[in-house]
């Protein structure tokens, strides 16, 4: 049974940008409606320059930190991701695991959360604005429809969070429709949604400008990987290619697939333990006797009746020693051979009767095609960033201070955007 881990999450959210003109960056309390007063108003600093707001002046929203040849990356372009990803893993471990994950826990022996996302910042920023500029150079260009959403972002967000405030403000009962002319809905739409654009903005210590920049650039990376890559690209693999990586993949990742009944102790008293425990040997001893599909079949059958673990009955995993298993549970299957049972010692979640099934290469094939095509396109930007002399930093950021002000950042323009205010129903 796998767990969660901090640096999957952290891989999982890097590209979810996929949707950003339609308002992926808004912040996830506003259009909400409330009856509760909200007091809390936002420091003109912050609204001012968000940038210098949370580092306390060490830096400003245009403040160049990095460069990719004759052009530049801002500071605002670098804290962008950053925050992204402070506020949706926060928010993600608080709503779906129910704790408060801090930038000073310990992603691994010697770095802190905040501290892999200050890299995370850097490496990012800097690498997509490599991207950007090698398409550039080599003549590389988006698609009409790419490039006509870069062109409109600006107008097509206000438009969106406009509409996202009028609809909140009409739902939660503070505007009546009729009251407004639609040459006023339209205007009280797009002054609305200035505002609440600017706001998701600061959620993520940007501005609309860096915004539409690190956009641009996210996109250019994605079309130049497309354009090496894709069908007919240079750099496209082939399936001899691809094969002959699966080896070394398969070898490198410990690759091995099985299925497992798993017979609970967890929570159980010590007669309870014993109990299962015996279900869990009565079952082993009766599939032993099998081999071939008719253990296949019967395993199947087993799964149905016995197994706790989630999976579905039938269905095939595949493991690698990288990721995060209970313990005994990988090195439980690694020994065994294909069609052949084994069984773990109590585990945290229990017993697990374990059967290794053959090697499955076209389970993996797109992951590995994935894996390959990442690999190779990072050592090739790895190659562009020494020719243009790229680099980034920024030596003055105190990510203690920061971190703390933009999570209180975004706990005020939560209270700030929450639709509760009468007062705003016609102006």
């Amino acid at each position: 049974m796998k767990k969660t881990r901090l640096i999957a999450l952290m891989l999982a959210l890097v590209l979810v940008l996929a949707g950003c003109g339609k308002g992926t960056a808004s912040n996830p309390g506003g259009g909400s409606s409330s009856s509760n007063p909200v007091n809390t108003t936002l420091d003109p600093a912050a609204v001012e320059d968000v940038v210098s707001y949370l580092t306390d002046g060490a830096y400003k929203k245009d403040t160049v930190v990095g460069h990719v040849g004759d052009r530049d990356i801002t500071a605002a372009q670098v804290l962008y991701w950053i925050a992204y990803q402070q506020y949706n893993m926060t928010y993600y471990y608080t709503n779906y695991f129910g704790f408060t994950l801090n930038m000073s826990d310990p992603m691994d022996e010697s770095t802190t959360v905040g501290q892999s996302l200050y890299q995370f910042g850097l490496e990012t920023a800097l690498n997509y604005a490599v991207a950007a500029k090698h398409a550039h150079d080599t003549g590389v260009e988006l698609s009409e429809s790419d490039a006509a959403l870069v062109g409109n972002l600006y107008e097509d967000n206000v438009k969106f969070y406009g509409e996202d405030r009028w609809n909140a403000y009409v739902q939660g009962g503070l505007i009546n429709e009729k009251d407004f002319s639609e040459e006023e809905k339209a205007e009280w739409i797009r002054t609305h949604g200035e505002d609440f654009y600017q706001h998701s903005m600061m959620y993520y210590s940007t501005t609309a400008k860096d915004y539409e920049t690190l956009i641009t650039d996210f996109y250019y990376y994605n079309t130049l990987q497309d354009h090496l890559f894709g069908e007919g690209g240079e750099k496209a693999p082939t399936d001899a290619t691809i094969n002959d990586y699966m080896k070394d993949y398969i070898h490198e990742n410990g690759v091995v697939w099985a299925r497992c009944i798993l017979f609970p102790t967890k929570d159980l008293d010590e007669a309870g333990k014993a109990d299962m425990k015996a279900q869990a040997d009565a079952v082993m001893a009766e599939l032993s006797a099998l081999s071939g599909d008719a253990l296949s079949q019967a395993f199947t059958e087993q799964q149905t009746a016995h197994d706790k673990s989630g999976y579905t009955a039938g269905e095939v995993q595949h493991y690698t020693k990288n990721d995060s298993l209970v313990d005994g549970f990988y090195d439980g299957i690694l020994p065994l051979e294909p069609g052949k049972l084994g069984m773990t010692g109590e585990t945290d979640y229990g017993y697990f009767i374990l059967l290794r099934e053959p090697d499955n290469l076209d389970d993996i094939r797109p992951l590995v095609t994935n894996e390959y095509i990442s690999t190779t396109y990072n050592a090739l930007i790895a190659d562009w960033s020494k020719e243009y002399d790229a680099q980034c930093e920024m030596p003055d950021l105190n990510l203690d201070t920061f971190y703390t002000k933009l999570a209180d950042l975004q706990k005020t323009l939560a209270a700030v955007d929450t639709v509760n205010a009468p007062s705003d129903s016609k102006k």
